[in-house]
């Protein structure tokens, strides 16, 4: 066996998939569909050099990205120890990108769990997936005084955008940021719809970003829950952030059912979106609003 690990090439996006479509036939994925891994592929595209492949006698075999918690090898080339060069590849990338931990999503089954021990990572936490139904009723949103809100179509200072991101996050469970480079790179991709992003300012500084939501429209689901009489579009909330000086104002509350409304004008059923379990705030605010658990997705973790 000739085994190599090199960084992730936009030209591999084929060969990644293929992986990622035989995993999720084997494994069975509680929660995970063909969209997620269009979702994932897509932020593979925007930071790849975030990710890694590993390639056996010249084919890939299966790849890391810590950004997106995955490492994941063929079914039909495992047990060969392209995984074990897969997480040191996971290693180098985590510390690369300044984070003290390696963290990756595995999956609850003997396997997976063997292999995580295997590699020194221990239980971190779990990734919730939540769903609310298209019949729990949730109030118009009523901003704040002095908040404004528009969608990114009206137009958007990118940089400043890239730093309400960053400022948003930092203090996430699981700290994420982003550069203004891989910001230009998701808008410019097919189906990227600036009305699905809304941005709330001040009143009188409304060139200053201070929350945002994006929703996502997805391909319609094959289980679209209880009470649908047919398959219904999938729809999720992406992401919620509001600056740490501007919470406790209900900003968050109010982008969260401006999502909702917005996703439900699009025809979408089901709304799903995923919350770190010790998010608490986040996850009240989902839970209050009438989100329902329906996956958990146990994270482990190694610090670098």
């Amino acid at each position: 066996m000739n085994v190599e690990v090199r960084p992730y090439r936009l030209a591999d996006e084929p060969a990644v998939r293929a992986i990622m479509e035989a995993s999720l036939e084997f494994d069975r994925f509680p929660g995970f569909t063909a969209w997620d891994l269009e979702d994932e592929l897509a932020t593979m595209a925007v930071a790849p050099a975030g990710v890694a492949v590993a390639l056996e006698d010249g084919e890939i075999a299966g790849y890391v990205g810590p950004r997106q918690d995955d490492l994941t090898v063929h079914p039909d080339r495992r047990r060969g120890g392209v995984g074990r060069l897969l997480f040191q590849a996971g290693l180098q990338l985590a510390t690369r990108a300044g984070l003290n931990e390696l963290t990756l999503y595995v999956p609850p089954a003997v396997a997976g769990e063997s292999f995580a021990r295997a590699m020194g990572l221990t239980y971190r936490s779990s990734l919730w997936q939540l769903g609310l139904e298209p019949c729990v009723a949730v109030p118009a949103p009523v901003w704040p005084a002095g908040v404004a809100v528009a969608t990114a179509a009206r137009g958007l200072d990118l940089d400043r955008f890239v730093e309400l991101l960053n400022a948003a996050f930092a203090d996430h469970p699981s700290p994420m940021s982003w550069t203004r480079d891989e910001i230009d790179r998701a808008h410019a991709r097919p189906g990227f719809d600036a009305t699905a992003v809304l941005v709330a300012t001040p009143v009188d500084r409304p060139t200053e970003p201070i929350a945002f939501i994006r929703t996502a429209v997805g391909p319609a689901e094959a289980n679209p829950g209880p009470g649908a009489d047919k398959p219904s579009l999938a729809g999720e909330i992406r992401l919620v952030g509001v600056l740490p000086e501007w919470r406790g104002r209900g900003l968050g509350r109010e982008l969260l059912r401006w999502g909702i409304a917005d996703l439900r004008s699009r025809g979408v059923g089901r709304i799903q979106l995923n919350v770190e379990a010790r998010n608490a705030p986040a996850l009240g605010l989902y839970r209050r609003t009438g989100f329902e658990p329906l996956v958990e997705w146990p994270h482990w973790s190694r610090r670098v």
